[in-house]
């Protein structure tokens, strides 16, 4: 997926880009940086993901700094890992790292991916539902299959709650 895609499917009013200088001293890829520079990532949609509008520079977690966090899940910090080359991570709150992405380019396609499941999800049959679950994965997995990896990472989890009708 292009990132004039990433874009048009959000709406460039509905991403939260963060400036070069917000990003200057974060240990990030070139090319991770230019996507949040000039892409960015979607800030007003009705789920427990926020990637606050205003929020400035990435702010180091305080038990590991070398997590910059970008967001949250509900709670849970989404960060990316200057250690682990930039990948995308979900800091639990026990201290361990729940992986989800290997970069944040890929995180945002795939947050694509998950907002096209939950709008055709919402109009869909039963049937239909578990159809679009199983193109989303296969998207997903497509993606980043690093993100699947791990039956405990971010996204097989999320897929299961798909399937199981949490989400």
């Amino acid at each position: 997926m292009e990132r004039q895609d990433i874009i048009r499917f959000w709406g460039q009013e509905n991403l939260r880009r963060w400036s070069e200088e917000d990003l200057r001293d974060v240990a990030i890829p070139r090319s991770s940086k230019s996507f949040l520079v000039e892409v960015g990532l979607p800030f007003r949609e009705d789920w427990t993901l926020r990637f606050d509008r205003d929020s400035g520079p990435l702010p180091r977690l305080p038990n590991k700094s070398y997590y910059r966090r970008i967001g949250f899940d509900g709670p849970v910090p989404i960060c990316l890992d200057e250690h682990g080359g930039g990948r995308v991570v979900a800091a639990e709150h026990d201290g361990t790292a729940r992986y989800i992405n290997s970069s944040i380019e890929v995180f945002g396609e795939s947050l694509v991916f998950y907002q096209q499941y939950r709008k055709e999800a919402r109009t869909a049959s039963d049937d239909e539902v578990q159809d679009i679950i199983a193109e989303t994965e296969e998207h997903l997995r497509d993606a980043d299959p690093t993100a699947f990896g791990d039956a405990n990472n971010w996204w097989p989890v999320i897929v299961e709650q798909m399937k199981q009708g949490l989400l």
